[in-house]
């Protein structure tokens, strides 16, 4: 395990004890062990490079410590009963040494977060690992000793046994909550070792810098580490151009990128006039082809879309560009190569799927956006074809365009599944489940601009995999969301509908100096990283401003974000600072500008009345711990 330098030094430091009695630790380890994997590092050739910890977390993803997979090509999740999957990234914070990684299929367990600003040093701690990735279940106990803060990262000083191949293991608190993630130990010294406390990377998914980070991080990992076992480096690193109309011949080689999933990848870029439609189509004899066309508000995917084998994907393309071209292939056979055409032509030609015979890769998109206009109804069908979400649930994206300042409502319903719809192109998605009549969904928004925006016609996950036909449509006004009337519903409900980019304000501000009252209910914006709701309220800020927020609540455990110029992506955020499960944020502006706070809860699904207070100057933090959990 590499040490940081930096965190060497801490080993001169003094530790400060706590008085206090330790709290019993009470942790379920047959579900934690259930929810504890091991992760592998891949080269080039897919073989394991080296070893550690990870866990489930509510949503699904797997979190675990960046260095774990610092060199490798790509990375495999191993679960406690042996079955091994292949993993991406999903959202990278190496400043922080966290990723969080996406695995196919429905999680044996899930870990909840704590909240690290409550472990007070003394407090005891568990953690599970695999020690040397040969000792999965790993059970060892300790306290914390410390928190300290190195690098601008809080970490948290453990003393439960920690050896090589447990960085990235879950630190739980007494009520088996995760509190840190294991990161470094000081050979030199007894019983110091150094968790990443999770206060700071719980919300990642949120991150657009996060995200960005991760889908660079194994190209540049991979091409940062010396090649392994004479494997040739992976990453040609050349952007190549191509224009409307043309057609280029290339090949794919063992020098080009390697994709999160080993695979390679070859990058072109071209650019087009606003709002033009085009077919994109890569044909290759020597492998199976797959296309992905990044640049739009998500990458567009496919596999089979074209003649036979061949892949396609037609887009009306709402901006100028840059896009970028994705020449990639499918995962199985291993490192495929060889010879291919891309192409570019005007106009949308159809997709022609399933007429590739014995194809090497299971399909994974459509790679079509579809069109509707306002006011118009269409019914379409959701296939095993059609674009596959993060949470493996199918998707098809439509695209739309409106006059801004147009109040619209958004309706998808279904026979055969349960819908859920998801609308972007806001400065934050919409999400609903059940928000319509029945088990239908609905969104209900005034669009700020002209667009495009993009519709995602998309199922809750359970059942998993669900396809079928659907009825979509787009109506002038704001029709009212249509709550608790969905019988036996396949999935949670995941959002109000109401929310989302101007929306999520619904014109609610605040000042300095002032108090006001809210109430956060089931019709409010649903966070889907972690499926509590959410409400905005606006506030100008001056630079150099010192001001107070409190949240304070007897109906839920209070969660306060701060977003605004110079802050980072993720925000300031306080879970528990005002006492009794109260949050409370000083800050001071480091940017004149305009400002969003956002009331929000720790625990999911959590509604009820609040007061939200915004002061001149500094207020202490309360020592009042949060007895409600």
């Amino acid at each position: 395990m590499v040490l940081a330098r930096s965190l060497t030094l801490l080993a001169l430091l003094p530790i400060a004890a706590a008085a206090q009695k330790p709290v019993p630790v009470r942790v379920d380890l047959p579900t934690v062990k259930k929810a504890v994997v091991t992760i592998h590092a891949l080269d080039a050739s897919g073989e394991a490079i080296a070893s550690g910890t990870g866990f489930f977390v509510t949503g699904g993803s797997v979190v675990t410590a960046a260095h774990v997979l610092q060199g490798a090509a790509g990375c495999s999740v191993e679960l406690s009963d042996g079955q091994t999957m292949r993993c991406s990234l999903a959202a990278s914070d190496s400043a922080k040494d966290v990723v969080m990684l996406l695995v196919g299929g429905q999680p044996p367990a899930t870990l909840r977060w704590g909240t690290s600003d409550d472990a007070k040093d003394g407090d005891e701690i568990t953690v599970v690992s695999n020690p040397l990735g040969e000792l999965p279940g790993t059970v060892s106990r300790g306290i914390v000793s410390a928190s300290r803060v190195v690098g601008g990262t809080k970490l948290l000083q453990i003393s439960a046994a920690i050896s090589h191949g447990s960085s990235g293991a879950p630190v739980l608190d007494s009520h088996g909550q995760v509190i840190g993630i294991v990161r470094s130990t000081i050979t030199e010294g007894q019983s110091l070792n150094f968790a990443t406390a999770t206060d700071a990377v719980r919300y990642m998914l949120n991150s657009p810098s996060a995200v960005a980070e991760a889908q660079n991080f194994f190209s540049s990992q991979a091409s940062a580490a010396a090649p392994p076992r004479g494997v040739a480096p992976s990453g040609g690193g050349q952007m190549r151009q191509i224009q409307v109309g043309q057609t280029v011949n290339g090949t794919l080689t063992s020098d080009d990128e390697m994709y999160p999933d080993t695979t390679y990848d070859q990058k072109w870029q071209f650019t087009t006039q606003p709002g033009t439609a085009l077919t994109i189509d890569l044909s290759a004899d020597d492998f199976d082809p797959v296309l992905i066309v990044r640049g739009l508000d998500s990458s567009v995917v496919n596999d089979d879309g074209g003649p036979g084998c061949a892949s396609r994907a037609a887009i009306v393309f709402p901006g100028s560009g840059p896009y970028t071209i994705l020449v990639n292939t499918t995962n199985t056979p291993l490192r495929q190569t060889g010879r291919f055409t891309l192409s570019i032509t005007r106009g949308l030609k159809p997709l022609i799927p399933g007429d590739c015979p014995g194809a090497g890769g299971v399909p994974v998109g459509s790679g079509q956006m579809r069109q509707i206009q306002v006011g118009q109804t269409v019914n379409g069908t959701l296939t095993a074809n059609d674009d596959l979400y993060p949470d493996t649930t199918y998707d098809q994206k439509w695209q739309f365009t409106t006059q801004p300042g147009t109040a619209l409502t958004i309706d998808l319903s279904s026979d055969d599944f349960d819908p859920v719809l998801i609308v972007r192109g806001l400065d934050s998605s919409v999400v609903n489940d059940d928000g319509g009549p029945g088990c239908a969904s609905r969104a209900a928004i005034v669009f700020p601009g002209s667009g495009p925006y993009t519709i995602l016609v998309n199922t809750t996950n359970t059942p998993i995999r669900q396809t079928g036909r659907f009825t979509l449509s787009i109506t002038r006004g704001l029709e009212p969301l249509i709550t608790a009337d969905c019988p036996g519903a396949g999935g949670v409900p995941v959002g109000g509908g109401g929310g989302g980019g101007a929306d999520l304000l619904q014109g609610r501000s605040v000042s300095v100096g002032q108090s006001v009252q809210g109430q956060l209910t089931t019709n409010d914006y649903l966070r889907r990283i972690d499926s509590s709701y959410a409400q905005q309220w606006a506030i100008t800020g001056s630079a150099g401003q010192t001001v107070t927020f409190d949240l304070e609540s007897d109906a839920f455990d209070a969660f306060l974000f701060l977003f605004g110029p110079g802050l980072s992506d993720d925000g300031s955020q306080d879970d528990d600072s005002g006492g009794n499960c109260n949050s409370r944020l000083t800050i001071t502006f480091p940017q004149s500008g305009a400002y969003r706070i956002m009331v929000n809860t720790r625990n999911k699904y959590e509604t009820g009345s609040y007061t939200l207070s915004v002061t001149a100057g500094a207020k202490p933090k309360s020592l009042q711990r949060c007895s409600r959990r």
